[in-house]
């Protein structure tokens, strides 16, 4: 029996060819990231300076959360032949690996990410050509989950980025990170800290971390998605910007935060996925050699949406149904 290939066989040889190979693709080089831990907190808050970064175009301020995708705009409609690794069949597990990436039959493509804040960090567009917005839902989560199924690594987390939470293109895509590229104990920090159980709902438990600067939930269980979508579509009820750390399909951490609009810091610093899991990633030396523990505690604090107690008195109504 011949056995089908896993996801990093091929993700990791394609990833390091394109990098090696086709350098051009990339805005930022791995040689020129640092990445240390804020003493004596190991376990907690790590630093990480990419000193090359090419920046990113700034963007005007945005009020919508939802916001139709328009063709005008940044997509991956048409992204380059050279920054796509594969795709995958979400509904059988197949890795396709072909000359036909980019035809009418490209969704779900495995992109390199041009800007990686590690080895291997990729970008997963689900059904590229049904053009949706950058708003994820329990089936797109669901058919996202293959990846997790095959993968053979426990390092690989999957990270998303709502509209208004340091999301820069409005089409519907989800980033794929190694831990274990990242981080010495192969987790991110917020998985060291307690979770404190709330509420059985919907056959999964809604919990939430203990004792971290920015107020988060945790969805845990066999079957997460029936919580996850209705975590999700109480989130956009209350028109609250959000990030999400999958860490398998059994457990996922969501950040209810303030519009990235709102929040002002003198660095520049732009919490997402991994900023909020415990990554800071900076953008000039003199905020990676000055940040301080307690400053970013107070930052991400701050960061916390004002109705976040609304959301779980409304998802808290659900465990009583």
């Amino acid at each position: 029996m011949i056995q089908k290939p896993c996801l990093e066989d091929i993700l990791k040889q394609k990833w390091s060819d394109k990098y090696e190979k086709q350098r051009a693709l990339f805005r930022s080089t791995l040689k020129f990231i640092h990445t240390k831990s804020i003493q004596p907190f190991k376990a907690y808050f790590n630093l990480q300076l990419i000193e090359n970064k090419v920046p990113t175009q700034i963007r005007d301020p945005e009020t919508e959360l939802i916001g139709e995708f328009n063709e005008n705009d940044i997509n991956f409609l048409n992204v380059e032949q050279g920054e796509i690794l594969f795709r995958v069949d979400f509904s059988t597990g197949e890795i396709v690996d072909d000359e036909n990436n980019i035809n009418e039959n490209n969704d779900n493509p495995i992109l390199v990410n041009t800007a990686p804040i590690c080895s291997y960090h990729s970008i997963v567009v689900p059904f590229l050509n049904s053009k949706f917005q950058q708003l994820l839902s329990g089936f797109i989560a669901e058919s996202v989950f293959i990846l997790f199924k095959i993968s053979q690594s426990p390092h690989l987390r999957i990270g998303y980025n709502s509209k208004l939470a340091n999301c820069s293109i409005n089409h519907l895509h989800l980033h794929l990170i190694y831990v274990d590229q990242l981080f010495d104990n192969n987790r991110f920090p917020i998985e060291e800290f307690p979770i404190k159980p709330l509420a059985t709902i919907k056959n999964s438990t809604l919990g939430e971390v203990e004792n971290y600067p920015i107020r988060t939930l945790v969805v845990n269980g066999e079957n997460i998605i029936e919580l996850l979508s209705l975590a999700i579509d109480t989130l956009l009820a209350h028109e609250i910007p959000h990030n999400i750390m999958f860490i398998s399909p059994q457990l996922a951490y969501i950040f209810p935060r303030r519009n990235q609009f709102d929040f002002i810091h003198e660095h520049g610093m732009k919490p997402a996925y991994a900023e909020l899991s415990g990554l800071m990633i900076c953008r000039s030396k003199k905020y990676y050699e000055e940040l301080t523990l307690k400053e970013i505690e107070t930052k991400l604090s701050e960061l916390t949406h004002p109705l976040f107690d609304n959301v779980v008195q409304d998802l808290l109504m659900l465990s009583a149904e």
